[in-house]
């Protein structure tokens, strides 16, 4: 299995718990946009146990706090793809944490995202 999240290097990780690490996304579509990835290989978010997803939100909350502290974002887009057909592309769960500012228009990549989920 060749999965780029099963290989994520510690001087990447910004914060983590038991079950998550926090990483910043490599195409960010904003300021600080980062990354929670799953410690344990599973597909989604549907997978995932009790405790992992309360963990979760947990590491949620203090990257929220981490990134509102640095960029000052004006709001989050939290999004996870479940499955090929909603987007999914690597297939080990993973939340994007994409930092909204006021003013600031969505990036290329979003745009052409929500393109393809109209078609």
């Amino acid at each position: 299995m060749d999965c780029p999240f099963c290989k994520i290097k510690k001087d990447a990780v910004l914060a983590e718990n038991e079950y998550f690490q926090a990483i910043a996304d490599i195409r960010p579509a904003s300021q600080g946009h980062s990354l929670i990835v799953s410690k344990r290989h599973v597909r989604d978010f549907f997978e995932l146990l009790p405790e992992e997803a309360a963990a979760l939100h947990e590491l949620s909350l203090r990257l929220k706090t981490m990134l509102t502290e640095k960029y000052q974002p004006d709001g989050f887009k939290l999004l996870m793809n479940c499955g090929k057909a909603a987007g999914q592309t690597v297939f080990h769960f993973h939340m994007h944490i994409i930092p909204r500012y006021r003013g600031k228009r969505p990036s290329l990549r979003e745009a052409a995202t929500a393109l393809r989920e109209l078609a």
